[in-house]
């Protein structure tokens, strides 16, 4: 196979127990057809190998996701101070944060970040503000505006 997108195809294990078609449910016999890649389509697939293995798709990031909460990367927008420690987090430093949703500014939501720091695992809330384009620090640190 010489395109990348047959060698993406070919990476998968299917364990022995999965079955991908059942096509007898209440004694009707639902029609298989056969798409132009070669796969079975039928309307009653078992399900993906995640719905399988009773998984999510994104894994452990998707633990919290019951209460709205997605586990993300997040790169600091700028420089600020610790609230615990008062040593200085800078540009770009990357931290995995708790993403949540808290409310909107007319169709634009409004996200939630809490991670917490690296020298003292204090935690910080930082919030996306729509109406200034731009971060707010809720709590746990501050900028350079209010350290002076």
């Amino acid at each position: 196979m010489s395109s990348f997108a047959s060698a993406r195809a070919d990476n998968f294990y299917y364990p022995p127990e999965w079955e991908p078609i059942k096509p007898h449910i209440n004694g009707f016999i639902f029609a298989v057809s056969y798409l132009f890649w070669g796969f079975l389509h039928c309307s009653c697939l078992q399900g993906g190998l995640n719905k399988f293995h009773g998984q999510h798709a994104l894994r452990e990031r998707a633990r919290k996701i019951d209460q709205g909460i997605l586990i993300i990367r997040f790169e600091m927008p700028f420089n600020i101070w610790c609230g615990g420690c008062e040593s200085m987090i800078a540009n770009g430093v990357q931290f995995n944060a708790d993403k949540k949703q808290v409310g909107n500014y007319y169709s634009t939501k409004i996200w939630s970040f809490k991670m917490k720091s690296a020298c003292c695992k204090h935690e910080i809330v930082i919030q996306t503000d729509p109406k200034n384009c731009g971060c707010l620090i809720i709590s746990g640190a501050h900028s350079k505006d209010r350290r002076v």
